[in-house]
């Protein structure tokens, strides 16, 4: 019986530790504001846009991909379509009330969060 309950012990504490290496990543919604850039018929988020000097029209990230413009490869080597949320043993931890949860990157209306 003792060796059971070490064994479970152990693969609990191994589970939860692996957990830690495992972090998802939470993608920008469809009504996310984005700039395009009607020139390369690509797409950036505001924040990548403030260090170009150029103009740029506003969509939202569902009207982009309809358009089909591509996500801009700096912006996107940047995470800035993305935000890294907490491992999944963060996760847990979260929905125990033990860690306060992950501000969002995105507010409901679509405006980013940074």
């Amino acid at each position: 019986m003792l060796p059971t309950i070490r064994f479970v012990v152990f693969m609990l504490f191994f589970t939860l530790l692996a957990g830690f290496f495992f972090i998802p990543t939470r993608t920008m919604p469809d009504n996310a504001i984005v700039l395009l850039d009607d020139q390369n018929h690509t797409y950036l988020s505001p924040v990548c846009a403030k260090q170009e000097k150029q103009k740029y029209r506003t969509a939202t990230a569902a009207e982009a991909q309809k358009l089909n413009y591509a996500p801009d490869k700096k912006c996107q080597d940047l995470k800035g379509f993305i935000q890294d949320n907490r491992s999944i043993t963060g996760n847990f931890l979260a929905r125990l009330g033990m860690l306060p949860p992950l501000p969002s990157r995105w507010n409901p209306d679509g405006t980013w969060n940074w």
